[in-house]
């Protein structure tokens, strides 16, 4: 069943210019959640995508170049939408995935414990998108 949430679709779609990103919430076989550090807390791997490149594999591709970690995507998290700007807005496309290779070669990214989060640098947005992963649904908003 699908949720939906905290984010306005309405207006996000309605401003000027819609920015998609393509993010992965990669947890390892001890349940260990990799974030990236960046303007000073941690978010997950992921980066703004180009329009001729399939989400999928754009997302597997971000996290390889900022993590160093190969991951196979294993589902769907969700669709997350911010308005943000009067002039922007962010639509993100949120996959599950696990490691399969690679080592993190980034002094900016960690293998942290999703418990810990409260106690870090993380904002809300990404708090909420770990949590929807962890329980196991996918979420439209």
């Amino acid at each position: 069943m699908s949720q939906s949430g905290y984010f306005d679709l309405a207006k996000s779609l309605s401003v000027r210019r819609t920015v998609v990103g393509a993010g992965v919430v990669v947890l390892d076989d001890a349940g260990l959640v990799l974030l990236v550090r960046a303007d000073g807390g941690y978010r997950l791997p992921g980066k703004p995508q180009p329009a001729t490149e399939a989400l999928p594999v754009a997302a597997v591709r971000a996290v390889e170049a900022l993590t160093g970690v190969w991951v196979e995507i294993t589902g769907l998290v969700g669709v997350f939408t911010d308005p943000g700007e009067p002039w922007s807005a962010e639509l993100a496309i949120c996959f599950r995935g696990r490691p399969v290779g690679g080592r993190l070669s980034s002094a900016r990214a960690a293998w942290l414990e999703p418990e810990r989060l409260h106690e870090l640098p993380v904002s809300e947005a990404t708090r909420t998108v770990i949590e929807h992963s962890l329980d196991g649904e996918t979420y439209f908003t």
